[in-house]
């Protein structure tokens, strides 16, 4: 009688850790999908411009005022006021009109950022504005983080800010 009721209790046991095992496997698995959602691309090696004004060309999915080939090249963008107003008109349009986020500006150069869900998953785009100095000309350079296609993305991005 003992053997039986020490063998029960192992028995009674057994769906007990088999529900736990089953708990923390989803949990594990939860997780990851989480943390894979939550993923975003490494920063890019940015094309800030040389002390000249000048952004490295494109590769992948990229549009630029300074890269002379027709696929990826568009027209710099003419400030119309004076450099602080411009500047200042520039951030307010990516951040209410184009809902992006500045993550870097100093006296002629701005960085930003958009984030997007599309069909392929989220993306971040960036794109950088050089004022050119003595001039009314803003450089700009906007590609998608990591090399993925962005099917036009940024080029109407920023023909609506225009």
């Amino acid at each position: 009688v003992h053997f039986l009721v020490a063998d029960h209790a192992r028995h009674a046991r057994w769906p007990h850790s088999l529900a736990m095992l089953i708990l923390a496997r989803r949990a594990a698995v939860s997780a990851c999908l989480l943390a894979a959602a939550h993923w975003r691309p490494p920063l890019p090696a940015l094309a800030r411009p040389d002390k000249d004004g000048i952004f490295s060309d494109c590769s992948g999915s990229c549009v630029s005022s300074q890269d002379d080939r027709p696929a990826v090249w568009d027209n710099p963008w003419v400030a119309e006021q004076a450099l602080p107003s411009a500047m200042e008109r520039l951030r307010r349009v990516i951040e209410l009109k184009l809902q992006g986020k500045v993550v870097e500006q100093d006296e002629r150069y701005l960085r930003a950022e958009f984030a997007s869900r599309g069909p392929l998953g989220d993306a971040v785009d960036d794109a950088e504005f050089f004022f050119t100095p003595d001039d009314v000309l803003v450089q700009f350079r906007a590609a998608r983080r990591g090399d993925a296609p962005d099917f036009g993305a940024n080029r109407k991005r920023l023909q609506r800010g225009r």
